[in-house]
């Protein structure tokens, strides 16, 4: 008990802020209300869905987004380079550079040069350097993978395979250590409840069952591990910026295609051993990593979440769910989450708005397609 009352202060301290996130919501929500009465949405126009000449249907490039990781890329692109040749048909690996300064543009030139390099003139972040990069892409397939993944030479092939679905937006693939011994913390295999207000995220276990099966449902398609509908990505807006440095861009690109009547799934024959994983923690430090994680799900709840009974739980609960995670973390640590996340409210409203305009399905749909 002494535990839960040393947190009193730094509750009083967040409920003022908590309300104006209720605030903001209220007015939000009328501005929108009364603005779809004025005038009706106006449709986005659908970007071309044509091949480029020299590409088929089942083409695909293989993009790859990199940041100061020479050492990484001279490890993966044997292997994707091997895969893409195994599949057969033509298929592209594109390098998107974000500004390294580690020799990595000249490194891919010099020893992979079938291997396109796009060479941004700085780090535009994980979402900011594939946007960059789909904008380059001639194919209608484009498969994301981390520059700190090998894959196995048939891993192409399910991915493909999937968009056999024309409702299919990504098809994503089975995760691996390169250490067998480890816990696999990662599995491709993803799942996401909505407890007590809030969002929880994790990758459950593969079983027998799901071994078995062409491809099963997922409430994400991993960002560094998964092909993907350019042109349903391109319709979306791609990965949102509202989340940069990192870290649930793809959950949240995945959430809005679910929520559009698209489906994700893995297709668990399709394999990717993750080498050096959590590389941006060896860069960042674990404690901006995990701070910038907490305020995503913040943004995630406040820009998707729409179906009214889960967004007043969330109201009701927000001061229990921030010293629910109080008590995981620390105060300190929880309230820089929330103020980050707080700042990026009116982004995080107006992008709601924009959305909730192209959803034919409900959270709770969501939540149960792929639970």
């Amino acid at each position: 008990m002494g535990g839960r009352a040393r947190l009193v202060p730094y509750l009083v301290l967040l409920l003022p802020f908590d309300l104006l996130v209720v605030l903001g919501f209220t007015i939000a929500g009328f501005i929108g209300f009364v603005g779809r009465g004025l005038k009706p949405a106006t449709p986005r126009k659908r970007p071309d869905n044509s091949v480029v000449a020299g590409f088929g249907p089942r083409s695909a490039t293989i993009l790859i987004v990199n940041w100061d990781g020479k050492h990484l890329l001279e490890e993966c692109l044997p292997s994707v380079l091997q895969a893409a040749r195994y599949e057969g048909g033509k298929h592209e690996v594109l390098v998107v550079d974000n500004g390294s300064t580690d020799g990595s543009v000249d490194f891919v030139q010099r020893y992979f040069p079938e291997v396109r390099v796009l060479a941004l003139d700085r780090n535009y972040g994980f979402g900011g350097g594939n946007n960059r990069g789909v904008a380059e892409v001639r194919t209608e397939i484009v498969v994301f993978l981390n520059n700190d993944m090998v894959v196995d030479r048939t891993f192409l092939k399910p991915l493909l395979d999937g968009f056999s679905d024309r409702s299919i937006f990504a098809v994503t693939s089975q995760i691996f250590f390169s250490d067998p011994s480890r816990r696999r913390e990662e599995t491709g295999k993803t799942r996401a409840r909505f407890d007590r207000g809030f969002f929880y995220f994790w990758h459950d276990e593969i079983h027998a069952e799901d071994e078995a099966a062409a491809v099963i449902p997922v409430f994400w398609a991993g960002g560094g591990s998964c092909a993907l509908d350019r042109r349903k990505y391109v319709e979306i807006g791609g990965f949102d910026a509202l989340y940069a440095p990192f870290y649930m861009e793809d959950t949240d690109l995945s959430y809005q295609a679910w929520k559009r009547g698209w489906k994700c799934v893995m297709a668990p024959s399709s394999r990717v051993f993750h080498k050096h994983r959590a590389t941006s923690r060896a860069k960042f430090g674990n404690r901006f990593v995990d701070n910038t994680i907490r305020r995503n799900q913040y943004l995630f709840t406040w820009k998707n979440v729409t179906d009214l009974d889960m967004v007043l739980d969330h109201f009701l609960r927000l001061p229990r769910i921030q010293g629910r995670l109080m008590l995981q973390t620390d105060p300190l640590f929880e309230i820089q989450a929330f103020f980050r996340a707080f700042q990026q409210l009116p982004r995080a409203l107006w992008r709601r708005h924009r959305a909730i305009q192209h959803s034919v399905i409900t959270d709770r749909d969501v939540l149960a397609r792929t639970s």
